[in-house]
């Protein structure tokens, strides 16, 4: 936390004539005319919370699907129906066909492996089939209503569909290894969006850009072999259908216990019992309530473990809930042997920090992919998935999963947000404050490299690299400087007020920007510009210090673009320190700032608490020698983004 103003003064210091130039300002955030329109509308507020007539649209899911092993196939049906809670009326609906990426001649960010897409059969609306009215653009069906649907209404539309399965690692998030393991995503046609801001969002998928999703309700029929275990989003609603009493009598233990109860062990799967006996298949069903997606694992050789979080005030008014927590992975995979442990702390810690994690289960599964994706109540990551990696994906249940942002052109408002909450969650694991500090000093190594990159910006726009920095280590770099700047309590007040004003709704970024100046009482708009809407350097350094034994004065050079409050701390002779902060408001017309302390001083040191975004700490500190003074390496440095 930056402290006050200790004694002293602050003020410009101009000790050569005509080094100062005028600094460029941040320019004010332009609002979309659609967003200021949805405000006028009543729907989103200046203060960053939804209006008093914000509405989101709805869905709910019937699918019924089979996996066909030896083909690698699913086959499916969809019933699908649409409830529009709009006050307008609407001409057609959008639908996302995200297989078809796969198909030959798509635009793609990705390299793959063709296939022939998602493959549609009868598509009707309300009992009737469309025909015509139904035609398919790049990933996107479009379906064009015999009559409007009107405010209100419902409809119900229906498509029989089946694609191949991808193999893994010809496809991004999905896909199978062998005959083994097989894990589903966006493996069924979904509603694009319709907000109260932009109307129906439907950016073809790419690849690279992830999601923006509405939310619904699911009730899924999976079949499957028999011996393969399935696990989906949502909850088990017929497990003794399709488990043996054993495994039952364990989850039943779990739910209960802190210990981590073995469901499925390795001698279970060795000796095949996997799943109920006498049946060629079995059908595997699953309820979720209020989710934006759903994920399908089915796989033969996973082990299960199983237990349960403590959710604090899941129930309101104090009152404690449980979440199940379940972890398939192979037996040979020994990164995962604590996985459930992983994913039970970070379901409680971002329960207590953030908002109670609302949902009645939450599975880890490992295999397919090298690195990780999330999905309501489901995550994969890949076999040598580190903690840190489970824990990630985990977040995302927050973010986007609970506050439903667009992923495609806002990437770093889920995955910088998660990144940041990573950070935080596994120090607390490990009892460690490590963290802040090395996301801190990470990104001023990835600006001294020319690495810096604009936040705003669509996902499908950027390089590989470009779009990691972008999107999670500069986005999460930045949150630990906001709070280093505003203090714990301001700062992560404002985040359990956005998460919990916006849960189950989709902010923009300029309603998370609106809710952190409202609750912070301050201005933010020119921190949020600056840091995520240019690639503007911060860059402050000691200048010359002028020690006494009465007093000592330094001077810190302003030499960055980025305005933002300057630590700086002096340690005395008789080893105390003292503390001043330059506000950032002085260097919007200042690149100098004269800062004194009483007494003789043998070290000077810019931002100690390694919270500030600066680009070039050999410049931060400085050292009496002797009888003279020297500053850090860097001292000739010349003075640049004036």
């Amino acid at each position: 936390m930056l402290l006050a103003c200790a004694a002293g003064t602050l003020g410009a210091q101009q000790p050569t004539a005509g080094q100062q130039k005028p600094r460029v300002l941040p320019y004010p955030i332009d609002l979309p005319a659609s967003y200021v329109a949805a405000v006028e509308a009543g729907t989103r507020t200046m203060d960053g919370r939804p209006g008093a007539k914000h509405w989101t649209n709805s869905a709910h899911y019937d699918i019924a699907m089979e996996l066909d092993v030896e083909n690698k196939r699913v086959i499916g049906k969809a019933v699908m129906t649409y409830h529009n809670r709009s006050p307008k009326a609407l001409r057609q609906l959008i639908v996302h066909l995200r297989q078809n990426m796969m198909k030959p001649g798509m635009q793609r960010t990705r390299t793959i492996r063709t296939t022939a897409g998602l493959e549609l059969g009868e598509v009707a609306l309300d009992g009737e089939a469309l025909g015509r009215r139904a035609r398919t653009r790049d990933t996107r069906l479009y379906v064009r209503l015999p009559k409007s649907l009107q405010p209100g209404e419902k409809t119900t539309l229906s498509i029989d569909y089946s694609y191949e399965v991808p193999k893994a690692g010809t496809a991004p998030r999905n896909g199978h290894e062998d005959d083994d393991v097989f894990y589903l995503a966006y493996w069924y046609p979904q509603f694009a969006v319709y907000d109260d801001v932009a109307g129906w969002v439907a950016d073809p998928y790419k690849g690279n850009g992830e999601f923006y999703m509405g939310y619904a309700d699911y009730d899924l029929a999976i079949t499957a072999p028999s011996g393969y275990l399935v696990r989906a989003t949502g909850e088990l609603t017929n497990a003794k259908e399709v488990l043996r009493p054993a495994a039952i009598k364990a989850l039943a233990k779990a739910r209960k216990s802190r210990d981590i109860v073995p469901v499925i062990s390795r001698e279970d799967l060795e000796a095949g019992k996997v799943t109920k006996p006498g049946k060629k298949k079995l059908t595997w069903k699953f309820h979720a309530e209020n989710v934006r997606d759903t994920a399908v694992s089915i796989a033969r050789t996973y082990v299960w473990d199983a237990t349960h979080a403590v959710v604090k005030d899941k129930h309101g008014s104090g009152k404690d809930g449980v979440a199940m927590i379940h972890s398939v992975y192979e037996p040979n995979a020994r990164a995962w042997r604590r996985s459930a442990e992983y994913a039970r702390h970070t379901i409680e810690y971002m329960s207590e920090m953030v908002f109670p994690y609302p949902w009645p289960q939450m599975t880890a599964c490992e295999g397919i992919i090298g690195g990780g994706m999330e999905f309501p109540m489901m995550t994969i990551v890949g076999q040598r998935g580190s903690a840190g990696t489970i824990a990630h994906e985990l977040i995302h249940m927050w973010f986007p999963m609970i506050v439903g942002s667009n992923e495609k052109r806002y990437a770093w408002q889920d995955e910088g947000f998660t990144s940041f909450w990573t950070t935080l969650c596994r120090d607390d694991f490990q009892d460690r404050t490590v963290g802040p500090k090395s996301a801190v000093m990470g990104f001023g190594a990835a600006v001294r490299r020319g690495l810096d990159v604009v936040c705003m910006r669509h996902a499908d726009t950027y390089g590989t690299d470009s779009f990691g920095f972008a999107s999670y280590s500069k986005p999460a770099a930045v949150l630990h400087q906001l709070r280093g700047m505003l203090g714990d309590d301001t700062f992560f007040g404002a985040f359990r007020r956005y998460t919990r004003d916006w849960a189950y709704k989709h902010p923009m970024p300029y309603d998370f920007f609106h809710a952190f100046s409202d609750h912070a009482g301050q201005d933010l708009e020119p921190y949020f510009r600056t840091w995520f809407f240019e690639k503007w350097p911060l860059d402050h350094a000691v200048g010359k210090v002028t020690t006494g034994k009465s007093k000592t004065t330094v001077i810190v050079e302003d030499r960055g673009r980025a305005m933002h409050p300057c630590v700086v701390e002096a340690t005395m002779v008789d080893d105390s320190t003292a503390r001043q902060t330059v506000d950032a408001a002085h260097w919007r017309g200042n690149r100098y700032a004269k800062v004194q302390f009483p007494g003789q001083v043998k070290k000077v040191v810019i931002d100690p608490d390694i919270q500030a975004l600066d680009k070039d700490r050999r410049n931060n500190s400085w050292e009496a020698e002797g009888d003279s003074a020297k500053k850090s390496a860097g001292k000739d440095k010349k003075r640049v983004d004036r």
